[in-house]
């Protein structure tokens, strides 16, 4: 799994828990949480600072229900759940994480300026491709 992410843009809600039961530090400009943006909780009409869970927000901006089941979570409904969550606010948060970078003097990294590329990963399982076209 480490090999995986190396290197890659992670996308997910509330990862830090994932990267903790990994053992794993994955560089902070290299992360998109979507459990602590303030982009997607003034997209939905939240209060600043709200951390809301992945399962509201899919409701409210997606119009999805999802972990609704007597089995719980799905991780791969969860997954495609966070990333067409980032995508709503994608163009706004690379700008931002630009921007980010420049004033810190971090090394650069490179632009994603479409979200098209996470799906040519070629560790998704064959139903999510088939899905999501």
């Amino acid at each position: 799994i480490l090999g995986i992410l190396e290197g890659k843009v992670v996308v997910g809600h509330s990862i830090y828990n994932d990267f903790e039961v990994l053992n794993m530090d994955h560089p902070g400009h290299m992360v998109r949480d979507t459990s602590t943006t303030r982009l997607l909780s003034r997209l939905a009409g939240f209060p600043s600072g709200r951390c809301s869970s992945l399962k509201l927000l899919a409701s409210k901006l997606l119009n999805r229900r999802i972990q609704a089941g007597r089995r719980g979570h799905c991780s791969v409904e969860d997954a495609q759940a966070s990333l067409d969550l980032y995508k709503l606010v994608e163009d706004e948060w690379e700008q931002e994480m630009e921007r980010r970078l420049r004033d810190d003097d971090a090394p650069h990294e490179p632009s994603f300026h479409s979200s098209d590329h996470y799906m040519q990963d070629e560790f998704w399982p064959e139903e999510v491709l088939t899905d999501s076209h």
